[in-house]
């Protein structure tokens, strides 16, 4: 749940998708979004139209025909409702969540005032809301700003049911909760089942009986616990070492963070290669390699390097072969860690995953944003993800590309991300683990987070690269569409993410420095010990070395004659 107090200037591109609920209180308001409402509607602006039961309408008899829409019973709920565009109060409130403009066009917002003094000032509004009868059973629609004009606080639920099931929403008007207790028709194990009595349940909990969040296990948790000794025990000595670093490489109080292990060094090497051949500036970016073979390529493409052996000596240094497998996950914990220790120095931080290709500097995009937002601007921005389900919900957050603002909030979010690698472990996901802390923080501490909505071309990844309309890859693919960065997400493993690069353009490192150290490629050349900068030149291509390998996948130039990776995949061109 979300909590807004006084309504703010308008504000917009708010993400709130579509099937959610609004629950707004107070001496306020609590809203409900109920999708399209076309029986029976009556649309209010500062004029009510005629509506025979408003008023003192009486029958034959003398006998007045005003009917209250909310029975004695009820009123420690709400004393009337109203309804305004989802759209609208979308542009006027933004909570920061995913929003798909798409599926909410039509779909409008329910608000259910908790006293007579929250709803719209104007009496007939007031009088529909309130009374029923001839020719008023629709719910009155007005402008988002007369709805929410005399609320003082807004409390906000949002709610999605992609399964389409029965779902039932109870309203108590007893001690108030910023969370939402859920009930479900199922046993301890296994899906809905309608014979069965409703149970309290998670709320990762699906309906097909798969649960998103599971408690860690006695072995996960001395595990993180092991993690957490080994960091605590080195923390001054690595901020102390880190510190002098951190000043020399920051701009605008600022520092771009990545971190991999030598089983991912050529992405790494790709994205410093492309950005090179842009001409982008890579003084900004601190680099946090796992092992020392990937340090030295790392120096060697000329990044700055910070090499903590005490906390990674332990991290694997061959890639992940799945998504969540057991060298993901311990890959982590690397993720966490150097964010963590750049942001408690007090720097804002950019991190990326080094899957990544730059097509401009992304950091004047956030510097831009938060100067727009004046003096309530967001802690932190995220890539969303596109996976909008309920194990990423509600933020539906990219892990791999975020941007955070050094402030008491953000420092006590990545501190609990810390804390918390034993629910990493159970969740198989660093991703999975900050969403779900995030929720929790932004309910607590008021945190602001804001998800850079998928419908915008700014920030594109595997979403787009893999389920987005063929027409929005071309026209990143033609330069029709200018994006800041292309982020290769939702793909299987290291091998596909090389690939589906190729066949973008977006791949710029010579076969000869392929999955080889520092030394091997430079030969005699690395033996005076020094390389920084010494790998640009042999790896580095200055044009794109383009290869084709999937019809059905996007490719600069059409892949006809190449299988397609998907089961029945069509051609993309």
């Amino acid at each position: 749940m979300v909590r807004v107090s006084a309504p703010r200037a308008p504000r917009t591109g708010v993400r709130i998708k579509a099937g959610q609920i609004l629950l707004t209180s107070s001496l306020c308001v609590l809203s409900f979004y109920l999708g399209n409402l076309t029986s029976g509607e009556i649309e209010l602006g500062n004029k009510c139209p005629p509506c025979k039961s408003q008023g003192n309408d009486v029958d034959g008899d003398g006998k007045s025909m005003k009917t209250e829409r909310i029975p004695p019973s009820m009123k420690g709920i709400t004393a009337g409702l109203v309804r305004t565009s989802k759209l609208d109060f979308a542009q006027k409130y933004d909570f920061g969540n995913p929003y798909d403009s798409a599926e909410g066009k039509k779909a409008d917002v329910l608000l259910l005032y908790s006293n007579e003094n929250a709803m719209p000032s104007d009496p007939a509004v007031r009088e529909a809301g309130m009374y029923g009868g001839i020719g008023s059973d629709g719910i009155p629609f007005v402008d988002t700003n007369d709805a929410t004009a005399n609320c003082d606080e807004m409390n906000v639920i949002l709610m999605d049911n992609p399964d389409h099931e029965k779902q039932c929403f109870a309203l108590v008007n007893n001690y108030l909760s910023y969370h939402v207790q859920r009930w479900m028709r199922v046993g301890e194990t296994g899906p809905i089942d309608h014979n069965l009595p409703l149970r309290a349940v998670s709320r990762g909990y699906t309906s097909n009986g798969i649960r998103a969040y599971k408690s860690p296990t006695e072995v996960e948790i001395k595990d993180n616990l092991a993690m957490l000794q080994l960091y605590l025990n080195s923390l001054d000595d690595v901020l102390a070492e880190l510190k002098p670093i951190a000043e020399r490489v920051a701009k605008d109080n600022t520092i771009i963070v990545m971190t991999c292990n030598f089983g991912q060094a050529e992405l790494l090497m790709n994205f410093a290669c492309t950005a090179r051949a842009r001409g982008l500036d890579l003084g900004n970016i601190l680099f946090f390699p796992t092992d020392k073979e990937t340090k030295d390529l790392a120096e060697g493409l000329g990044l700055t390097t910070f090499f903590d052996e005490r906390n990674f000596k332990s991290m694997p240094s061959k890639e992940a072969g799945r998504y969540g497998d057991k060298r993901f996950v311990a890959m982590m914990s690397a993720k966490v860690l150097c964010v963590q220790l750049i942001n408690m120095l007090g720097y804002n931080v950019l991190f990326q995953d080094v899957d990544i290709v730059w097509y401009k500097d992304p950091l004047p995009w956030f510097r831009d944003d938060i100067q727009k937002s004046g003096d309530y601007p967001w802690d932190a921005y995220f890539q969303d993800d596109g996976a909008h389900t309920v194990r990423y919900a509600p933020y539906s957050a990219n892990s791999g590309f975020y941007y955070v603002r050094s402030n008491e909030r953000t420092r006590y979010l990545f501190t609990s991300l810390l804390y918390s690698g034993d629910l990493i472990r159970a969740f198989d996901s660093h991703q999975q683990t900050l969403i779900s802390i995030i929720n929790e923080h932004s309910s607590l501490f008021g945190l602001r987070v804001k998800v850079l909505n998928r419908d915008t071309p700014e920030f594109p990844g595997g979403w787009h690269f893999h389920k987005k309309n063929k027409m929005f890859m071309k026209s990143v693919l033609n330069g029709k569409v200018k994006p800041y960065i292309f982020h290769m997400s939702w793909t299987t493993n290291k091998r596909n993410k090389l690939k589906f690069l190729q066949q973008m353009g977006e791949w710029r490192v010579h076969d000869t420095c392929v999955d080889k150290e520092a030394g091997k490629i430079l030969g005699a050349d690395a033996a005076g010990g020094a390389i920084d900068g010494m790998l640009i030149q042999p790896c580095c291509s200055k044009e794109p070395l383009i290869k084709c390998h999937y019809r059905d996948k996007p490719s600069v130039h059409p892949c006809k004659d190449s299988p397609p990776i998907d089961k029945n995949g069509k051609s993309f061109w």
